[in-house]
């Protein structure tokens, strides 16, 4: 059995489930072969090709001539039917976080027979996001296609695949894979360039160079025919970024638009602006989409064609703007800066005919800055909406706002409103109850405890749409009804009341710094004494100073250059004991000292140090000492030799010319054998943390660096440098001038050792000599000039051979 008739044996082996026609027609081939399922199953496997896998069989499929069309159908019918993802024919992954094109086309087709999705667009009010609910269910024409036809302006580019066909006196049929560098093998003909080029022209072109081997396709009239169509289209990879539902790394195919890409990834949040959509490309800004000309007109004018590794960005949207009431379309809508009111109703639909002109109103979120009240944020204006429509007037919009536009029968304008601290603040109906300032804060079910009573903002909006503000005296106006400042309200009247910190110093406090165990600052209370501020700091700490306790007061000062005035206060009665250090046995007298002193607002404390008082601080001595160990520093001035003599002083065996002095991570340079026989301008102050080493006689003096054999060599009293320097074999020819001596002690020395004036000094037991490299001068290798003009033919050469080739390549 040949290879192809077992190939349409396994298409309907791969398909038996999936139609009773293909059933049928399995079976009667299997009985007319003699042959049983498993036994056409393992033809295929010694055939190369493995029967549960449905990619290769429709590899094969495309290389014996089936159309790619029925080729798909099968594919997806079969993985629809088993229940699987129909993406392992699709377009391969990019990165590990790339989700291929195909995996978005085909990934609900499964879920068909379920109800869409309600959508969840909304805010509290019930109005929808303008725009977002297009990408809740992304239609099948929307999303991303991989096969499919193109125009003939389509641009053939690298894994495009291509279907050559070609009948009359010959018929052969390839399918044909654009590689990386953009060519196409044809059997018989040989490798053929095509990248960069139009369908149409690939097409002209294909069929003069076919007609060298084919003379029927240049005859007039043909006897030969050529068709070249696109199969399967190249993938690309995009990146979607920013405030979109699934951002990541996406493969689309090459004639994917911004929507397609919307759509396959789910489209942007609602935090996402739909108006400024951003392409970016190595780097740099290339377009912007605002997808409201779409959505709204239906243009598609601002499209750019996408390419690989472009990225889409999402920004926040930059304003958001509410409209309800007599609009066609109310909905929450996205403003860019310069558009106003005018732009909204546009964006809205229009006004329906029964809306009232007179006026429309805005609920506006006051700014941080301009609250006069903390927990009253927004306000309402009115405007008059004939103006807006006529263009005669435009209001400029802020995010967050939301405008109502009003129906002929809704409109009244018999309400008063009322906020701040009121029990139910709100809007009232302006009648018979309620006709005075009065009338309107007992419904309000009156003031709250911390209200101010001392002035309420009246605001009277006037008929031209201007306010007057007046000022109220809550407190004459709750106490006496037939006060003059119980005015009578008006329509549209607004009364604003607010919180009592108004004439109140708020959030007063008093600092408290140094020995105490909670510095800070703490809140003020009337009466407050610096007893109760010392146990709010959690008392003192042990290195406190109890004779007195200073502070800084903000007030008026008797002259213009002192900006704080000075107080001190004693703690401690006793004199005596004002140096005596800090413990429990004074702890209740220093509080009934420190009760004795009110504090103020702003005060600033400080318990200041006990100069006396000092932690205990250490030295470390090892090495060839009689009792190495760890020693406390018993005055501020203990000098080295006292505490080498605490030390028990040197061993025998000790090499004082070799100690060493470390303070932190630095060496200090010391010289204890100079010290310890009398010259006392060796002589140091030790420091907390110090560590000293005293080593043992060395009698070797190291060598290294570019000698001829580095290594110790035995210390030999009164020796200087050139001995040890020819003990190891010399300098070698590349040394550089300088030697680098370092002594026991730790002393770094350069010593010069080539040209004139060369040094020679005496080298002590355990010293270093470090003899350095000098790497020699690079020597510009000399070219002929035959050689010069050899290689530059070569480059040129070279040059022309390139453009020839590109030349070719694309024309």
């Amino acid at each position: 059995m040949g290879i192809r008739s077992i190939f349409f044996l396994l298409v309907g082996l791969l398909f038996l489930t999936v139609s009773v026609n293909a059933q049928s027609s399995v079976q009667e081939e299997l009985s007319r072969r003699n042959l049983t399922l498993s036994q056409a199953q393992e033809l295929a496997r010694q055939a190369g090709i493995n029967p549960n896998d449905p990619d290769q069989i429709a590899r094969v499929a495309r290389a014996r001539g089936v159309s790619e069309e029925q080729i798909q159908e099968w594919l997806i019918d079969l993985r629809l039917k088993n229940g699987s993802d129909t993406s392992g024919s699709g377009l391969e992954d990019l990165s590990g976080n790339v989700t291929s094109a195909d995996d978005i086309e085909l990934s609900a087709e499964a879920d068909q027979d379920k109800k869409p999705r309600t959508s969840t667009l909304k805010d509290t009010s019930g109005l929808e996001y303008f725009g977002y609910n297009i990408f809740s269910d992304t239609p099948d024409p929307f999303k991303p296609k991989t096969i499919g036809p193109v125009g003939d302006g389509y641009v053939v580019g690298p894994e495009d695949q291509l279907r050559l066909t070609v009948w009359g006196a010959t018929e052969f049929q390839y399918e044909l894979q654009v590689d990386v560098e953009g060519r196409i093998l044809i059997p018989n003909i040989g490798l053929v360039t095509v990248a960069g080029q139009k369908l149409s022209d690939l097409r002209e072109s294909l069929k003069v160079r076919l007609g060298k081997s084919y003379s029927g396709l240049l005859r007039n009239p043909p006897t030969i025919f050529i068709d070249l169509t696109v199969t399967r289209l190249r993938p690309i990879q995009l990146f979607v970024l920013g405030e979109v539902k699934n951002p990541g790394g996406y493969s689309f195919t090459h004639n994917s638009t911004i929507f397609n890409v919307l759509y396959g990834v789910g489209g942007p949040k609602i935090s996402g602006s739909l108006r400024d959509i951003r392409v970016i490309r190595e780097g740099k800004q290339v377009a912007t989409i605002d997808l409201y000309d779409l959505l709204l007109r239906g243009t598609d004018n601002q499209n750019v064609p996408l390419l690989n590794n472009d990225r889409i960005f999402i920004p926040p949207r930059e304003s958001t703007v509410s409209i309800q009431g007599q609009v066609r379309r109310p909905a929450i809508y996205e403003l860019k800066t310069n558009e106003g009111l005018s732009k909204l109703i546009e964006f809205a639909g229009g006004v329906r005919p029964e809306v009232y002109g007179d006026r429309f109103q805005i609920s506006r979120v006051i700014p941080i800055e301009e609250r006069l009240d903390p927990s009253f944020a927004r306000e309402i204006l009115d405007y008059p909406l004939k103006e807006v429509l006529s263009g005669q007037r435009e209001v400029k919009l802020f995010d967050q706002d939301k405008v109502k536009l009003f129906k002929i029968s809704e409109v009244s304008d018999d309400y008063v409103q009322i906020s701040g601290l009121v029990n139910q603040p709100g809007t009232y109906e302006l009648s018979g109850q309620i006709q005075t300032v009065r009338d309107l804060v007992l419904a309000a079910d009156s003031l709250q405890d911390d209200a101010f009573i001392g002035r309420a903002i009246l605001t009277r909006t006037n008929d031209d749409s201007t306010t007057t503000i007046y000022s109220v005296v809550l407190e004459e106006v709750m106490k006496d009804e037939g006060s003059s400042q119980n005015f009578t309200l008006q329509k549209r009247d607004n009364l604003q009341v607010f919180r009592n910190t108004v004439e109140l110093i708020d959030q007063r406090y008093v600092n408290i710094t140094g020995e105490v165990n909670n510095p800070g600052r703490f809140r003020y209370s009337e009466n407050m004494s610096l007893e109760d501020l010392i146990l709010k700091a959690g008392g003192f700490t042990e290195a406190a100073y109890i004779g007195d306790a200073e502070i800084t007061r903000t007030e008026k000062t008797p002259s213009k250059n002192m900006l704080t005035s000075k107080l001190t206060h004693g703690l401690i009665s006793d004199s005596d004991k004002k140096d005596d250090f800090y413990s429990v046995d004074y702890f209740w007298a220093i509080l009934d000292n420190a009760k004795r002193f009110e504090l103020d607002h702003r005060d600033q404390v400080y318990i200041r140090r006990n100069p006396r008082f000092n932690e205990q601080r250490f030295i470390s001595i090892e090495g060839e000492v009689e009792f190495p160990g760890t020693y406390t520093i018993l005055s501020e001035n203990e000098r080295l030799t006292a505490v080498i003599e605490r030390a028990g002083g040197l061993t025998r065996e000790a090499y004082a010319a070799g100690a060493r002095l470390f303070r932190g991570d630095q060496e200090v340079i010391i010289n204890l054998e100079e010290l310890l026989n009398g010259d006392r301008t060796q002589e140091i102050f030790v420091k907390s943390g110090d560590s000293i080493r005293v080593p043992q006689v060395p009698n070797t003096v190291l060598v290294t660096g570019n000698v001829a054999l580095d290594g110790f060599i035995k210390f030999k009293e009164g020796e200087r440098l050139t001995y040890y320097l020819d003990q190891a074999g010399g300098m070698q020819q590349d040394s550089y001038k300088y030697v680098q001596l370092t002594q026991a002690n730790g002393a770094i020395y350069q010593v010069k050792r080539k040209g004139l004036f060369k040094q020679n000094p005496k080298v002590e037991d355990g010293a270093r000599i470090n003899v350095i490299y000098e790497a020699p001068e690079p020597v510009a290798e000399r070219q002929s000039a035959g050689e010069i003009l050899q290689k530059s033919v070569a480059t040129l050469t070279s040059a022309l051979t390139i453009i020839i080739l590109a030349e070719r390549a694309f024309n």
